[in-house]
């Protein structure tokens, strides 16, 4: 009997913790809430966060729908988008870049950004926002 009894506080123990680690893991995958963004972009399934001071982009996964949140970075007057993201690990889950992650996140001030993003998995389902950046 106490073989048994402890076989299920084990159990209930291994349960509770992996209840905490889930709980814990999606509430701090969002952005920092104390910034007070300068642009946010929404879609179904994402979420887009701009701080220009600083490039700070971030993309979050909103809907539990299979599909991963992603976004293009796109100066204009370029070709190539400046680089993209995607936030894979499910909703509530966040990719972020910023100017001090290296030279590609650095935008140029005093231009256009172009941003593409989806949340569907379908491109025919993405949207397409833009920001002067002068800060």
């Amino acid at each position: 009997m106490t073989l048994r009894i402890g076989r299920i506080l084990a159990g209930a123990t291994a349960l509770a913790a992996a209840a905490l680690t889930m709980s814990t893991g999606t509430a701090s995958a969002y952005p920092d809430p104390g910034i007070d963004w300068d642009h946010i972009y929404e879609t179904t399934g994402a979420r887009v966060y701009v701080e220009e001071y600083g490039d700070y982009i971030s993309v979050c996964d909103t809907k539990a729908n299979g599909a991963s949140a992603y976004v293009s970075v796109m100066e204009i007057g370029y070709s190539d988008p400046s680089y993209s993201m995607t936030a894979s690990g499910g909703v509530g889950t966040c990719k972020s870049h910023r100017a001090s992650d290296g030279a590609k996140y650095n935008l140029n001030e005093n231009g256009t950004v172009v941003l593409d993003y989806v949340g569907t998995g379908n491109w025919s389902d993405y949207v397409e926002s833009e920001f002067f950046n002068d800060h």
